[in-house]
């Protein structure tokens, strides 16, 4: 119990400092007395909730795959570094073309089970900076189909799906190499 007491203080200090760089977490904070390490968790819990569900789970995700991205986008094109920038330029590449092949492909999306729940976790893996998912996905699927366009080849259909099926494999034979 002690060592769970230690995970609870160590992670709650933590959170605790992050969410004082927050000036509305802070006001929250003051006005109901609540922690804002265990208001912030309460909302997460609650969307969480939400999605999973799937009551507004459409707008939940997207209003998390929009809201912290901009933001952090924002300061990314502030900060003289180029590092950032190179990271939210290629989410909003990957989240563009994800929000595309879902609005086309929604009428069979919806019938999905917890399908929102799956693109929750997908796009915190995109966005975070700890995963930089996105930028996995761009350099080992769309960057070498924007680079082979952009050299003027052309691949047949057949060529294409042909590529996809080498890319998934290999991406799955990396992953069990991973996990073992």
């Amino acid at each position: 119990m002690e060592q769970l007491r230690r995970y609870h203080d160590q992670y709650y200090g933590q959170a605790n400092r992050e969410l004082s760089k927050i000036h509305t977490m802070n006001a929250l904070e003051r006005k109901t007395g609540v922690s804002k390490v265990y208001a912030s968790c309460g909302i997460a819990l609650v969307g969480l909730i939400l999605v999973f569900f799937n009551i507004g789970g459409n707008l939940i995700t997207n209003l998390i795959g929009f809201v912290y991205p901009a933001w952090s986008s924002f300061h990314a094109i502030e900060s003289p570094g180029k590092d950032d920038d190179t990271q939210w330029l290629t989410y909003w590449t990957v989240f563009g073309l994800f929000n595309t092949a879902e609005y086309f492909s929604n009428v069979l999306l919806y019938w999905i089970p917890f399908y929102y729940v799956f693109k929750l976790v997908v796009l915190m893996w995109l966005l975070l900076p700890q995963t930089r998912g996105a930028e996995y996905v761009y350099q080992q699927y769309l960057r070498p189909v924007f680079l082979h366009r952009a050299t003027g080849a052309r691949l047949s259909p057949t060529e294409m799906a042909q590529s996809a099926r080498d890319r998934a494999a290999e991406t799955v034979e990396n992953l069990k190499a991973h996990a073992s």
